[in-house]
């Protein structure tokens, strides 16, 4: 079993802050570290921050690229330049009171970086313009940002330097430490962080940054940075891949100023009016994303055609309220109610339904005959009370399937017994799995079909998959920006053309044929009944 690795606290760093800059006069030295990689591993985990700046920075969002220049003598020079260089990012619904904080985002050009008296002589081999977008831009600055990797002429002397387009100290957004450069050098097997000041030229600024407290928050966020950097390089070294890949589907820009939209309107009041024993902030702020992604993928699939939404298993009914609220056309359905259903407006607790969901498959009989169903009796358990399908079908506690309009779109957000009906439903669909259950309902651990280890998570994912290319659908698969470690999305839209023109006779034979190949499928319809007697499951 692999150990978690130790947080590094900073003690491993030893303070150059007393000592001159080897990057010459202006520039003030703040830590350094021995390391075991090489100068290809940091300009690899470099490039990456660069373009991923919130890895450096919870408050930081993004990065949009303005311009990018890549010097190589092998494959030739390459310059890009942004279609959007001089115009501010959007988000959906701001409206005039909204007040977008931004400085000097039309100062595009690259910034002089004082490398004069350095002793290690440096030539350009990427230089970005980047607009750093934080996570609430209505709080903290956007600003553009010159990031720039220089190599010495060998290639083992290697540099990042940050240089934000501000005039002066207090400009500075939060997100940076108040100067005017950083630099982080890899030299002679060692990492090191320098400072310029704002007024480098002045040796008053550079003797102000000397004196600082190791507690002072420039010179804590120095020492993270140094970290952030040398974790990247060795995670480089050791052949470390990302896990996931996000934004297949949904673009990121779209999906993320959607999300800063809603998190405006919503978050403060949704978080303070919570009804729930739940942890509000995970709910508000997961709820929200899965709204932003799901609104973006609407616009990318219907491009404005009409369509319905149905949310199985809505549970407290947030993500419906959300969808509501931006305009968008739909019910929540779940086996028990929920306290926050009778905080929402009546237009959305209108659209809230207390109802158990059979697939209506399994009401159907091979003969003229009804089906029935035994549960407990609630009672007196050793009884059992029986439940024709007619009347089930005709219940008004109870959602069949088959009712559902020609142009509703499925909504699975950690559905439980649920997940795995959803693409054989008919309906488009997004589904985001979470407990692992079988066609019956019943709890199951399923094995993973694939190469490679997969968690009992991710077989149940797999799993959705297969089903949902069973039934003939065109599967695509997002991790989603959520704050939770289940956020898969399996995507069905469109089905293959030889699923096109299936017959309903032809379909529900097909899910007839996947579903028997599970043991009591009939106990769904039962533990369907019995879950309305439980209390809600928590996520």
């Amino acid at each position: 079993m692999k150990r978690r690795s130790k947080k590094d606290d900073g003690s491993s760093l030893t303070s150059t802050i007393k000592t001159h800059s080897i990057l010459g006069d202006v520039w003030v030295p703040i830590y350094e570290t021995p390391v075991e990689f090489s100068s290809s591993h940091f300009e690899t985990a470099m490039l990456n921050i660069i373009k991923q700046p919130n890895i450096n920075s919870t408050v930081i969002m993004r990065a949009d690229i303005l311009k990018e220049n890549i010097y190589d003598p092998e494959k030739g020079d390459t310059m890009f330049v942004s279609k959007n260089i001089k115009t501010l990012p959007s988000f959906p619904d701001q409206d005039e009171s909204d007040t977008l904080l931004y400085r000097n985002y039309d100062d595009v050009e690259l910034r002089h970086i004082p490398l004069d008296d350095s002793a290690i002589k440096f030539k350009p081999k990427c230089q970005v313009v980047r607009r750093v977008i934080p996570r609430n831009p209505f709080k903290d600055y956007i600003i553009n940002q010159t990031s720039v990797i220089l190599s010495d002429d060998s290639n083992r002397s290697l540099m990042v330097v940050y240089i934000p387009h501000i005039e002066k100290e207090d400009e500075t957004p939060f997100y940076l430490p108040p100067v005017h450069g950083i630099a982080i050098l890899f030299h002679d097997d060692k990492l090191s962080i320098h400072y310029l000041p704002f007024n480098y030229t002045d040796p008053s600024e550079r003797s102000k940054l000397r004196t600082l407290d190791p507690n002072e928050r420039s010179i804590r966020i120095a020492m993270r940075l140094l970290l952030t950097s040398r974790k990247h390089s060795q995670g480089s070294k050791d052949g470390y891949e990302k896990r996931v890949v996000h934004d297949l589907v949904v673009p990121k820009e779209a999906f993320q100023n959607r999300y800063i939209s809603l998190k405006k309107k919503y978050s403060s009041a949704l978080v303070n009016s919570w009804a729930e024993k739940t942890d509000p902030k995970k709910h508000v702020f997961e709820d929200l994303a899965i709204a932003a992604f799901l609104i973006e993928l609407w616009k990318l699939k219907y491009d404005g055609r009409p369509f319905e939404f149905m949310d199985l298993g809505c549970g407290n009914g947030l993500l419906v309220y959300i969808l509501h609220m931006e305009g968008y056309k739909g019910r929540g359905i779940d086996a028990r109610a929920r306290k926050s259903w009778i905080t929402y407006p009546a237009e959305t607790q209108e659209c809230l339904e207390e109802k158990i969901i059979i697939p209506h498959v399994l009401l159907k009989s091979n003969t003229q005959k009804d089906k029935y169903f035994q549960i407990p009796d609630s009672h007196d358990p050793t009884l059992m009370t029986y439940h024709s399908s007619s009347k089930l079908m005709a219940s008004k506690n109870v959602c069949i399937t088959n009712e559902f309009k020609e142009n509703t779109f499925i909504i699975g957000n950690h559905s439980d017994e649920l997940t795995c009906w959803i693409p054989l439903l008919g309906y488009s669909f997004l589904v985001i799995p979470c407990c692992s259950h079988s066609l019956s309902g019943a709890k199951k651990r399923y094995t993973p079909k694939s190469s490679g280890a997969l968690s009992t998570y991710g077989a149940l994912v797999e799993h959705v998959e297969e089903l949902s290319k069973t039934m003939g659908w065109i599967v695509e698969k997002e991790s989603l920006r959520i704050p939770s470690t289940r956020n898969a999305a399996v995507i069905g839209f469109n089905k293959h053309s030889k699923y096109k023109d299936d017959t309903q006779e032809t379909f529900d034979s097909r899910v007839m044929d996947v579903a028997n190949r599970e043991k009591n499928l009939d106990s769904w319809v039962e533990n369907s009944i019995s879950l309305m007697k439980k209390a809600p499951r928590d996520h």
